[in-house]
């Protein structure tokens, strides 16, 4: 019998179906992270779209571009820890919501408001499962800091100066490794979560990361293959903008930053439907109608 395993052409074709989920996603991500634009902007936004049509040396910019965020920074950091927060809510509410609808569902009529009406109803479960994920997480990163934190005065007497920056580097790869498998076990806890009203949530995401550790390749590759362009279209308007003269007027900025936020949510409802035939519950085949 085979392990279900995550499917991106699953996930694709879901999101494609799903694109008021997208679109909500979108627009709420927008209006949560808001006020910490208009922060920003008001800062330095008249600013930087009065540089130079030479351009500038960019490190230049980033210096100008501090110079007037550091009289704002306290403004800026509660625009932006509020964000966050509201956007972390937020995205609980639709992750319980899609999880209840498509595995009870049966794929059938994809209504936004009863996909939220069941994030609602079971939030706190899926919110549960998160901050299960945050204090495991913090645990490892505790357990690599006591560990490589015990053996630094050992390895600094014994070791060469390269030595120990290979070390260093071991240790905040270690870090980043468990991050990813953490989170990921989180993603496939969510989903595992759907599948009985009694099941623990620290079983869900236990389950989850051993599902994880099994099939690291597969995991990671899936959420390679959306994170990539999600991240791409989230710097991609700043970069363009800081590169070419034409695109730092408002209405293009407002373009160039709802076409990559669009591109954004889609990857990231994607990413999160890749994980949903691990529940061995889901129908793979895309070509269903709902």
């Amino acid at each position: 019998m085979t392990t279900p395993q995550p499917s991106w052409t699953f996930g694709f074709h879901m999101a494609m179906e799903l694109w008021r989920v997208v679109a909500a996603v979108f627009v709420v991500s927008t209006i949560v992270m808001l006020p910490a634009q208009v922060v920003l902007w008001s800062a330095a936004g008249e600013a930087l779209g009065h540089l130079p049509g030479d351009g500038l040396p960019n490190g230049e910019i980033l210096l100008i571009l501090i110079e007037l965020l550091v009289p704002v920074w306290p403004a800026l950091a509660t625009a932006v820890v509020s964000g966050w927060f509201a956007l972390w809510l937020w995205t609980v509410l639709w992750h319980a919501g899609v999880v209840r609808w498509l595995v009870f569902s049966g794929r059938r009529g994809a209504r936004l408001s009863e996909i939220l009406s069941r994030g609602v109803l079971h939030w706190w479960r899926w919110a549960r499962l998160g901050l299960t994920s945050v204090v495991a997480f913090g645990l490892g990163l505790t357990a690599i800091a006591v560990v490589y934190g015990a053996l630094q005065d050992r390895v600094a007497e014994s070791a060469t100066d390269l030595m120990f920056g290979l070390w260093l580097v071991s240790a905040i790869v270690l870090a980043a490794v468990v991050g990813v498998f953490f989170w990921l076990a989180g993603l496939r806890g969510a989903w595992l979560l759907g599948e009985s009203a009694r099941r623990s949530v620290v079983l869900a995401w236990l389950t989850g990361l051993g599902q994880t550790i099994r099939q690291p390749l597969r995991s990671v590759l899936t959420l390679v293959l959306w994170v990539l362009p999600g991240f791409a279209a989230t710097v991609g308007p700043t970069i363009l903008g800081w590169q070419f003269e034409m695109l730092r007027g408002t209405i293009p900025t407002t373009i160039l930053a709802a076409v990559g936020g669009l591109i954004t949510a889609f990857c990231l409802v994607g990413l999160f439907l890749s994980f949903a035939p691990v529940t061995g519950m889901v129908d793979e085949d895309p070509s269903d109608e709902l």
